[in-house]
């Protein structure tokens, strides 16, 4: 995950006329009619003592929860679509939800490529959803790394909820919180193009991505010959 998602307060109520009472995102009206077209909505929650703030993204896939899950859930590929991800390698399992993932980006000079670990810890979530919850392990580049993709059923798609926090560690990060924000939205992006591009242009790799997820919410290790995958 490239950059990696404030805390959002959950009612019931009608996200549009010709849906099913669903979660409120705290979402205006407007904010609910951008993502319907296809664009996002994103909040910034500044923090004390960091640079940086937290970034929660919103947005629609045309995917259903499963399939838009089922895709972001081959950490491995994750390399393949995220701009300026070098490397995206799975290297240890706390439980089959429960892995840490080996990663390296580029980041604009003068700083120093980024390499980092984090925890991903996998879920089902509310009505047929799915989260994907990610901590710090290890960092060269931040004191704390957290934030969570949410996917969730929508009028027959999904609303995809991006929620990242970066501590950087460099005193120069302040002079990049503009393009921090520009590159999550751009991730965010690429997200969702893959997804909808697995589902409309490649569907036969599909099934497999499926079973990647019922797998490992059965109990299984997806990824096998990794410190903890089943040992």
């Amino acid at each position: 995950m490239k950059i990696i998602l404030p805390v959002i307060f959950i009612l019931i109520f009608s996200l549009s006329a010709h849906a099913e009472p669903a979660e409120n995102f705290g979402l205006t009206g407007i904010e609910q009619n951008t993502i319907r077209n296809g664009e996002l909505v994103y909040r910034k929650k500044e923090i004390k003592g960091t640079p940086w703030p937290e970034i929660t993204v919103f947005g629609i896939i045309k995917a259903t929860a499963l399939e838009s899950t089922a895709v972001f859930y081959a950490y491995h590929e994750h390399k393949e679509f995220l701009p300026d991800l070098l490397s995206s390698v799975p290297v240890r399992y706390i439980s089959p939800t429960d892995l840490h993932i080996k990663f390296e980006m580029k980041v604009p000079w003068p700083l120093r490529n980024s390499r980092y670990i984090t925890g991903n810890r996998f879920s089902t979530y509310g009505d047929g959803g799915y989260r994907i919850e990610w901590y710090n392990v290890t960092s060269s580049s931040s004191k704390d790394t957290n934030g969570a993709v949410t996917f969730l059923p929508y009028e027959q798609r999904t609303m995809f909820i991006y929620r990242t926090f970066i501590h950087p560690k460099s005193k120069l990060a302040g002079l990049f919180k503009k393009r921090m924000l520009k590159e999550v939205l751009i991730s965010v992006r690429a997200i969702i193009s893959r997804i909808e591009s697995v589902k409309n242009n490649n569907k036969e790799k599909m099934p497999g991505y499926i079973t990647a997820v019922n797998s490992s919410l059965n109990g299984e290790y997806i990824y096998k010959g990794i410190q903890g995958a089943g040992d």
